[in-house]
């Protein structure tokens, strides 16, 4: 079973034993019953969520079964997984970042242009970082760059866009 890391434990929150989690999805994984791991001591735990809600910047969540700060606070700073079975069906013109690391990526005259190695969320907004020969190099994943994303992804390339070293 393929596991795919949506969120990371921070620190526990009061007695009952909620937790601080740092959400690393762009999908919301965190709501009462969804199936979750906790990855820990080389072990996916599976957990339930009780409750969640925002936070801050974070998402305070208690799980089924654990609500107790001495239950929770082994966990402190572990990630937290969701399978591949439990992750959400997308719209057509949606994807998993998981799925796009490894993608080839050619330009509209179909040369190869590298490799994606991952995703960087920034403010303005997402990066494809891509390796190409020696050098490494970022895409804004908006339209106007990227044309087409399936088994490969086609970019719009503009002059300066990949400097070679």
């Amino acid at each position: 079973m393929n596991y795919y890391r949506c969120g990371k434990i921070m620190t526990t929150h009061g007695i009952k034993g909620d937790v601080k989690v740092k959400v690393i999805s762009d999908f919301d994984r965190f709501f009462k019953g969804s199936q979750l791991y906790i990855f820990h001591q080389n072990e996916y735990i599976p957990v339930i969520v009780e409750k969640a809600s925002d936070f801050g910047k974070y998402v305070l969540v208690s799980f089924q079964n654990m609500l107790d700060i001495n239950l929770v606070s082994k966990y402190h700073l572990d990630d937290i997984f969701v399978s591949e079975e439990d992750r959400t069906p997308l719209e057509e013109d949606e994807f998993y970042y998981s799925d796009l690391i490894g993608c080839k990526v050619y330009n509209e005259k179909q040369e190869f242009r590298g490799v994606v190695e991952e995703i960087k969320e920034m403010p303005q907004c997402d990066y494809l970082y891509i390796a190409y020969n020696s050098c490494h190099y970022y895409v804004p994943f908006i339209n106007e760059f990227v044309i087409e994303v399936g088994k490969n992804i086609i970019i719009h390339e503009i002059e300066g866009l990949i400097r070679e070293n």
